[in-house]
């Protein structure tokens, strides 16, 4: 059994960050980061969003689940304009630490937060990071539940360093996959797996289809959003990988965001990854009711058991 100081370095517990606090709570927040969204939503944020990044056409869960997010202006991924965003007069401007936005849009005079990470701690600090921001009872009381709901699933995680190979596929066209220093790579071994792209450093890295024959994986997770799985099992190429034979190939659900990446939702994804690589297959009935509780607490959100099984297929809403 995976000890938490072992999985997170010795890191046990983190307070809150240190943020600088407002005299009063923002309520204009400005959204530079898809992923970013269902951290706010969950901390009760939703209606303060006045524009963002997010669009139905990638995140249709979170705009059918959270409709208020419709009102929001929509922005260009990359292209944040500071005048533009001046316009929208926010207290917060969130854009993804990876970027190059944050120091030109500081420089006319907009509060803006950074955001990005590639562990399990990194999310817990974004999530603690942001109750913090957000300074309301809600965002604080459901920051702390998560952080404890989620030391206690990843405290749970048996690892092997021997364990299936797990190939975690983002695109199938053009092909690309998840490699080590990746939170993908973190909930891979969290599940007793262990990543077969060896080698590979980062998220979304291309790869050619002979690279993944070398590594022939025991098990392949597809992205939600990566492409039509049916190619593989028909293609003369894939169906020589172990993981092809033994019609071990999954689609990785996808709720308010994609679980498999960078949102609060990480929680679900241990829980099934889990079962994927440990047993084979998902215990529907019981993910299910997991998922209800899930967004009910975490979320406020009152999810039918259809759109859950939906979900959990990786499909939209109907």
């Amino acid at each position: 059994m995976m000890t938490l100081s072992r999985l997170f370095g010795g890191l046990l517990s983190l307070s809150l960050m240190a943020t600088t606090a407002y005299a009063a709570p923002p309520t204009r927040i400005v959204e530079g980061w898809y992923a970013h969204n269902a951290t706010l939503i969950m901390l009760g944020a939703q209606d303060h969003i006045v524009a963002t990044v997010a669009k139905p056409s990638i995140m249709p869960w979170m705009f059918k689940l959270v409709p208020s997010l419709s009102k929001a202006q929509p922005l260009e991924p990359g292209n944040l304009n500071g005048e533009e965003l001046l316009r929208l007069d926010p207290d917060l401007v969130f854009v993804t630490a990876s970027g190059h936005s944050a120091d030109a849009l500081a420089k006319v005079g907009l509060h803006v937060v950074p955001e990005g990470f590639d562990r399990f701690v990194g999310l817990l600090e974004c999530v603690d990071g942001t109750a913090t921001l957000l300074q309301t009872p809600l965002a604080t009381k459901r920051a702390q539940a998560y952080r404890v709901a989620f030391l206690k699933a990843v405290s749970q995680a048996a690892t092997n360093p021997q364990g299936p190979r797990v190939l975690h596929i983002e695109s199938l066209k053009p092909l690309r996959v998840d490699g080590d220093q990746s939170i993908i790579d973190q909930w891979i071994r969290s599940a007793g797996g262990r990543n077969a792209a060896i080698g590979v450093h980062g998220n979304k890295q291309p790869v050619s289809i002979e690279q993944i024959l070398s590594w022939n994986p025991d098990i392949i997770i597809v992205g939600a959003n990566a492409g039509d799985l049916a190619q593989l099992a028909n293609d003369g190429v894939w169906s020589q990988l172990a993981a092809v034979k033994a019609g071990r190939i999954y689609r990785n659900p996808a709720g308010i965001f994609p679980w498999d990446r960078y949102s609060p939702e990480l929680l679900l994804q241990v829980d099934w990854a889990r079962q994927i690589v440990q047993n084979g297959h998902v215990d529907e009935a019981g993910m299910i009711t997991k998922m209800q509780d899930f967004y009910r607490q975490f979320y406020g959100i009152t999810l039918r058991a259809a759109d859950a099984k939906r979900m959990l297929a990786a499909l939209p809403p109907e």
